[in-house]
């Protein structure tokens, strides 16, 4: 068998090597780093796939999963644990979508984005202000990025919008108090407070802590008072000056859970079995001003019951106390008129009389 020899680049033969040169070869190219070839467990595979989806703002559903190649014949059990695998690591990337069985979606920049709307705008930085203005967006476990993003929106949309609404309270927010009444909130703890009253006094309070209250651009703690002559109470949490724990918890009275639910005002006055006790004040509305009645719900109770031929409007509201209405009304006249009670309409008139007469 004849050997044809190879030239090398400078012109000269070259023979085959001797198995010693072979060696030292070998021995040279094992200096040089390979790259090593990257084989994912399968489950790594389709944990950093979900990931990224999550990325990319898109819903993932168990059902569809189960219909792709990656994930075809694996159960809804072993999808789950590639979900728990992601919780595991990152608990807050993602949240279960309500309504649809087995879908999920993480916040991300771009859902953040897609939210900034007209429609909801005004609620959005309204609370985002309030927390800036109150010192409470740097409490807040939020990453330092993550918050350059939320006051970059503020003043993105100062630019385009502007929100004018009752002035906030000035002084800034305690947030020690609030991570107190928090906490006994949540475990259901009585407390003893010291409050400032309207009278300038201080005074003490045992109360059973229910919510806290944003209502009128005031922060309030909605309570069950022990041993008072009223039982329930909206308390300025801006006029609490300090907050001890009892040593005894307390269960919830449902009827005053409800009654929180549905108060209109700060104003609300509770009466055990409230519902049974709300006042019905009918007013007539001009025509000139009805549209607004029309498009705006003042008070959660305000239902319109008629349209006279004339366009005024007949509208009844359900206040727990006449007072929780009489500054809104006051405020319409001469364009709003009660009709009932009568008590309560010549109660309006009297008190525009006796202005008048100064």
């Amino acid at each position: 068998m004849s050997f044809t020899p190879k030239l090398s680049k400078s012109g000269t033969s070259s023979t085959p090597q001797s198995k010693s040169s072979l060696k030292r070869s070998s021995k040279s190219d094992s200096k040089t780093p390979k790259l090593p070839k990257i084989v994912m467990p399968n489950q790594t595979h389709r944990v950093l796939e979900i990931i990224k989806r999550f990325n990319k703002g898109q819903k993932v559903c168990i059902s569809a999963l189960q219909c792709e190649a990656m994930w075809e014949g694996k159960s809804d059990k072993t999808i789950r644990r590639d979900l728990d695998i992601i919780k595991a690591l990152f608990p807050d990337s993602f949240h279960l979508i309500h309504g649809e069985i087995g879908c999920y979606k993480a916040i991300t920049h771009s859902l953040f984005s897609n939210i900034i709307t007209a429609s909801n705008l005004s609620l959005l930085v309204q609370t985002l202000n309030i927390a800036q203005r109150s010192n409470i967006l740097e409490d807040f476990n939020i990453d330092s990025r993550d918050k350059k993003i939320l006051q970059t929106k503020i003043k993105q949309s100062r630019n385009i919008y502007l929100f004018k609404s009752k002035p906030f309270e000035k002084p800034i927010v305690n947030q020690e108090l609030f991570s107190q009444l928090e906490h006994a909130i949540h475990h259901k703890k009585e407390l003893q407070i010291i409050y400032n009253t309207p009278q300038s006094t201080k005074e003490c309070f045992t109360i059973k802590p229910y919510k806290i209250v944003f209502m009128n651009e005031n922060f309030y703690l909605a309570s069950e008072v022990v041993a008072k002559e009223y039982i329930f109470s909206l308390f300025r949490i801006l006029k609490i000056v300090s907050v001890e724990y009892t040593k005894r918890t307390f269960k919830h009275n449902l009827d005053i859970d409800s009654f929180i639910a549905d108060m209109q005002t700060p104003l609300a006055k509770y009466q055990p079995n409230y519902k049974e006790y709300l006042i019905k004040v009918t007013v007539e509305v001009n025509s000139t001003k009805a549209h607004y009645f029309r498009e705006k719900k003042f008070f959660t109770s305000q239902e319109i019951i008629e349209v006279k031929e004339s366009g005024n409007m007949v509208i009844v509201f359900r206040v727990s106390d006449t007072v929780e209405i009489e500054s809104f009304i006051m405020s319409w006249i001469p364009f709003v008129r009660v009709v009932a009670p009568l008590a309560f309409k010549e109660q309006i008139e009297q008190r525009l009389l006796k202005y008048l007469a100064k």
